[in-house]
């Protein structure tokens, strides 16, 4: 896409922030009219191309999904994300071996954060010779918690399983510091892992708010038709890339908060000592899952990036 017109096209999105903000799709079940016992579910996108969604440990008493990614290809099979724990890895694996006789060759960890690495013992002990992948930040991060071996990746590392392709992408510092996003070429389906969170309100924790637009903005210049998140429920095309739009503006609204908050004088050393909290108008954003817990921590983390105090 021509660069300026990719420009205008983001400005026009910002312009009608607002209405795409009002129609996101909440990744609550409840919201969706469901249940725990609805889950795990599964679809295909393309052949060989499939997503599962797992249940995911309440927040703010809101449920909702972990979404992973497989790719059967004629080597064997690649996982992008596992699930929270041994019991929701071990349904996957009963799915996977549904699909395909074949071995699972990688997986690879595009977020590591526990509610995607929390049940990796249980897919080596269904595979003991499968490989996981990690970018080094990650691997540092789960060096001391992980069940697993981890091998280190890069951006732009490249996985070949005959008919499918995947291209492990480094959009920059999101959620996690170490995030990772997966693109395959030949379906131009791109897993976004944890850089997308749709239905939820920004978390944070071990996030880089401007940084993180800047991955979001890489994603959506990209030649995709599908963006598909870590969480939040995999609909058509056009309303993933329509929430993604609003996703990308709940966190530049975030920055902008922070900024007229920390221009005002408002304090926010962390995010149990956030006086500035008080004072903030997230608008929308405010009605979102997830908002009573993982607000304070994102105003927290805008708050580090102004004074430079981020990793």
């Amino acid at each position: 896409m021509n660069p300026r017109n990719f420009l205008f096209s983001v400005l026009a999105c910002l312009a009608c922030a607002p209405v795409v903000a009002d129609s996101m799709r909440s990744a609550s079940l409840a919201d969706a009219g469901l249940t725990v016992k609805d889950f795990p579910r599964w679809q295909s996108l393309a052949p060989g191309v499939h997503v599962y969604e797992g249940l995911h440990s309440p927040v703010d008493g809101v449920d909702f999904n972990t979404v992973s990614l497989i790719v059967v290809g004629e080597k064997g099979v690649v996982l992008v994300d596992g699930q929270g724990d041994d019991a929701q890895s071990a349904a996957m694996v009963d799915y996977i071996r549904t699909l395909t006789d074949k071995p699972l060759l990688y997986v690879v960890v595009a977020s590591d954060h526990g509610d995607h690495t929390g049940g990796n013992a249980a897919i080596k002990a269904a595979w003991p010779d499968v490989e996981f992948l990690a970018t080094k930040t990650s691997a540092a991060t789960l060096a001391s918690r992980s069940p697993v071996p981890l091998t280190e990746v890069a951006g732009g590392h490249e996985i070949d399983l005959g008919s499918q392709r995947l291209q492990l992408l480094d959009l920059g510092r999101a959620h996690t510091g170490g995030d990772l996003a997966v693109y395959l070429p030949t379906s131009k389906i791109l897993f976004m892992s944890e850089i997308y969170l749709r239905g939820l309100f920004p978390a944070m924790r071990s996030g880089y708010p401007s940084e993180w637009v800047a991955a979001i903005d890489k994603a959506l210049a990209m030649d995709v038709s599908w963006h598909l998140p870590g969480h939040g429920f995999i609909d058509p095309p056009a309303d993933l890339r329509r929430d993604l739009l609003s996703f990308r503006e709940s966190i530049v609204h975030l920055i902008a908060e922070g900024r007229r908050l920390h221009a005002a004088g408002h304090a926010c050393a962390a995010a149990r000592d956030c006086p500035a909290f008080e004072h903030a108008n997230f608008g929308v954003y405010a009605s979102w899952p997830a908002y009573d817990s993982q607000a304070p921590l994102a105003l927290s983390r805008v708050y580090m990036e102004i004074d430079g105090k981020l990793p």
